[in-house]
């Protein structure tokens, strides 16, 4: 936690945008995953608001992607024209790798950035480079990595996009 208390404001920002979002994949009728990992056993519950109800699928991945885990495979083979949306409270290791694999898979990613990144993500981040201000670097490397493989948009941007997509909960853990 950094003394001016900004790290506790930018993960309460994350957190209230993935609620946001997966209120409304639930209203709209998205066919919701939650992913934890393997070891989700021992770790602390998901945050208020972000577990997953009975209706929705709960995966345990074995290995880094969600990818890892066979029903999700399957999920995904059997709707190939759905986009997937991750929402992750961080861009970790296993968000990084289901976009990368989902991009070999042909499957269309959309990655809500500013529930991983937070709200400094997006062109006020390039803005400010441009006048040699200051950057977010995080938001800088996920742009040059992610954008290849995944479109890149914030919560309420796919909350207004209202159509079929399918919303994968990476780890709703703080």
């Amino acid at each position: 936690m950094r003394a001016d208390g900004l790290e506790h404001v930018g993960l309460e920002r994350r957190i209230a945008a993935c609620r946001r979002l997966l209120i409304h994949a639930r209203m709209c009728g998205w066919d919701i995953t939650h992913v934890h990992p393997r070891s989700a056993s021992h770790a602390s519950p998901p945050v208020d608001g972000l577990q997953p109800l009975p209706s929705e699928r709960l995966i345990y991945r074995t290995g880094v992607s969600a990818f890892s885990n066979r029903s999700f495979r399957h999920a995904i083979k059997a709707s190939p024209e759905a986009e997937l949306v991750l929402i992750s409270f961080s861009l970790s290791s296993s968000c990084l790798a289901t976009v990368l694999t989902a991009h070999d898979w042909g499957v269309p990613v959309i990655l809500a950035a500013d529930t991983a990144l937070g709200s400094n993500w997006g062109s006020a981040s390039r803005e400010a480079a441009n006048r040699g201000g200051e950057v977010d670097d995080v938001a800088l490397v996920v742009r040059s990595i992610v954008a290849p493989f995944a479109r890149i948009a914030a919560a309420d941007e796919l909350i207004e996009a209202r159509r079929g997509l399918r919303l994968v909960v990476n780890e709703a853990r703080v």
